[in-house]
């Protein structure tokens, strides 16, 4: 589902490399022999899409986004108040490795792949038709999807079976995961210790050929002329983000606290409904169908979770709503259109009324207010920096703290006062984060 803040987040691939056709395009149309001719109709072409894009502009600008608020919010809402509370604020320290997976994420993406009449081998791209079924179950599906192999996105055993099959062959074989699979591959949830059987058609076999990383490639495909430039700027941009991250991050965990605090006396009507309206439209866009019962089937949800996910939804806006009527923030369509402006471009999307189209009116001002609103509680809240360290555990070791944090989870079961959690426990978080 979308997030709650809408920050973006190592987006910079894109917005770092340039359109090579684009240039090309451009250098092509000066060399035309009808050149006089183009430059009219590019006039004219240029005039109209200004017409149409302050046309745009002046819509989004009658929005009035206060209308989405909730009107006299502490009726509904009590709080023991909205400063000083503490939170961590975590920095990152961006290193070579960091900087190398964006750049061999960027030529991957640039990579070619070519057809080879041989059987495939490990770093191939192949195409297959998937049938797969879980033993002793009806859970079963067949589709046309690719794998990397090597990537193991269904495990190590998938990928190896693969490893010697030509495009026209078969291969069937079983493959039983273990309980934590799906946390460290793409497989079905429901696939997680159970054992699958699966029938793999090869459609086709592809060679990937990577692009070159050298100073050509950079002055050919990026604003920067050698690799150690544009490092540089991979570099910059990653600490920018992740201090956006950062600070996103913040922002939702002051809300929460804040969230937790509160004493909600009833949810109005009306929020309830348009919150419900959002939610449901949101599964919907993932299926391409309105109708609830088959929303509720698809995504395995009775109506008590659907209720449940509406209300979570419908409190945090209560409680946006609260904040922005005691801090009298008010927000203009100026101020939306700044916003769907500034995403708009950085999501690489060509108009902000395409922007708005894909996420949505409503959520887009929530978001927006949202962010107003947490802006309040980190003015005034008790920051503590702190250098962000990812503890790497053993296999073996991870294990003995997940026993450890079973056996404290069935001690609070027996004992529900019981509200403190234990080292452990908070060790195997962390090191899942």
């Amino acid at each position: 589902m979308k997030k709650k803040i809408l920050y973006p987040l190592l987006g910079l691939s894109a917005a770092l490399l340039l359109s090579a056709c684009g240039s090309s395009d451009t250098g092509s149309s000066g060399s035309s022999s009808s050149g006089s001719s183009s430059s009219g109709s590019d006039s004219t072409v240029t005039e109209t899409e200004a017409t149409t894009e302050a046309q745009t502009e002046a819509s989004l600008s009658s929005v009035v986004p206060s209308d989405y608020l909730l009107e006299n919010a502490a009726d509904y809402i009590t709080t023991d108040g909205l400063e000083r509370l503490e939170v961590t604020q975590y920095t990152y320290e961006i290193t070579d490795e960091m900087v190398q997976e964006q750049i061999d994420s960027l030529l991957a993406q640039m990579s070619e792949e070519t057809d080879v009449d041989r059987a495939a081998e490990m770093g191939d791209l192949v195409y297959v038709e998937l049938s797969c079924s879980v033993e002793d179950s009806d859970s079963s599906y067949t589709e046309n999807t690719y794998f990397t192999l090597g990537e193991a996105d269904y495990g190590e055993d998938f990928d190896t079976a693969l490893v010697g099959a030509a495009a026209g062959e078969t291969v069937t074989f079983d493959i039983t995961y273990e309980d934590d699979a799906a946390d460290e591959t793409l497989i079905e949830e429901d696939w997680a210790g159970e054992t699958v059987h699966f029938e793999v058609e090869i459609s086709s076999v592809c060679e990937i050929t990577l692009p070159e990383y050298d100073n050509d490639w950079v002055a050919e495909n990026t604003e920067y002329s050698t690799t150690e430039e544009f490092e540089a700027a991979l570099r910059e941009s990653l600490e920018e983000d992740y201090e956006e991250q950062s600070y996103a991050d913040v922002l939702d965990e002051l809300l929460t606290q804040t969230l937790a605090s509160c004493e909600i006396s009833e949810i109005p009507d009306e929020l309830y409904d348009a919150c419900r309206e959002e939610t449901l439209n949101d599964y919907a866009s993932f299926i391409d169908s309105t109708d609830e019962e088959e929303i509720l089937a698809v995504f395995d949800m009775t109506e008590d979770d659907l209720d449940a996910e509406v209300q979570t939804l419908a409190q945090r806006r209560l409680l946006i709503s609260y904040i922005c009527e005691e801090n009298e923030i008010e927000l203009s369509g100026t101020d939306y259109v700044a916003y769907l402006e500034e995403y708009a471009s950085y999501y690489g999307y060509d108009t902000s009324e395409e922007f708005e189209e894909e996420w949505g009116r409503s959520y887009l001002v929530w978001s927006l207010y949202e962010t107003e609103a947490a802006k309040v509680l980190y003015n005034s809240a008790d920051i503590t920096t702190e250098a962000y360290e990812q503890i790497l555990l053993t296999d073996e070791e991870a294990d003995e703290l997940e026993a450890e944090s079973t056996a404290a989870a069935e001690e609070e079961t027996e004992d529900p006062e019981a509200e403190t959690v234990s080292s452990a426990e908070e060790a195997v978080l962390e090191n899942e984060t």
